[in-house]
């Protein structure tokens, strides 16, 4: 029962924000992970995902080589403190790149009840269409419904036999920011 209430305090917002203090010590490795973890959390919000992994990049390098230098290892003396700064420096673009990678050409998928979200980003309409065609038969919907939000934002809608999809699409720069849901209507 305490695990139970424990798993709840700790949710997944926390474990985005503490475990790169834990993965950075692992070189390499770690600011991989670091920056797939941002920008799982960011999702298709590349922006926000590069500028967290630049953030955390620069403080945890700065935590890594403070303790380094505090622990002084007499055997590689110098060389061991341009070790640990290169590591950090090769780890923060290692960080940095994979957060951009993998939020601006990820798909994030999320299963809530009978209804399933999306969330990429595209260059045009017609990578839209083909990164949803790999859910969907387009042949077996209906024609879509286009509703213009303004004039960076419409909302698509389509019925394919018992699945409605609704998607988002807006303009952010020269990216479509997408959010498609899948709902079952029977």
């Amino acid at each position: 029962m305490k695990i139970k209430n424990a798993l709840k305090i700790f949710t997944l917002s926390k474990t985005v924000f503490l475990l790169p203090f834990l993965l950075w010590w692992v070189p390499i490795i770690g600011p991989f992970f670091t920056g797939l973890l941002l920008s799982y959390y960011f999702k298709a919000n590349y922006r926000l995902s590069v500028i967290s992994a630049i953030v955390y990049s620069v403080f945890l390098s700065i935590i890594t080589t403070y303790v380094f230098y505090i622990v002084r290892i007499n055997i590689l003396d110098n060389i061991f403190h341009y070790l640990v700064i290169s590591l950090n420096v090769i780890g923060s673009i290692i960080c940095v790149i994979t957060a951009y990678m993998s939020s601006q050409h990820g798909t994030f998928a999320k299963i809530i009840g009978n209804s399933i979200e999306l969330e990429f980003n595209a260059r045009d309409i017609n990578e839209v269409d083909k990164v949803l065609s790999q859910y969907f038969d387009v042949n077996l919907c209906s024609k879509p419904n286009i509703r213009f939000i303004s004039e960076n934002q419409i909302t698509v809608t389509r019925i394919c036999n018992n699945l409605q999809i609704n998607y988002d699409i807006v303009k952010v720069g020269n990216t479509l920011r997408v959010k498609a849901k899948f709902e079952n209507t029977k």
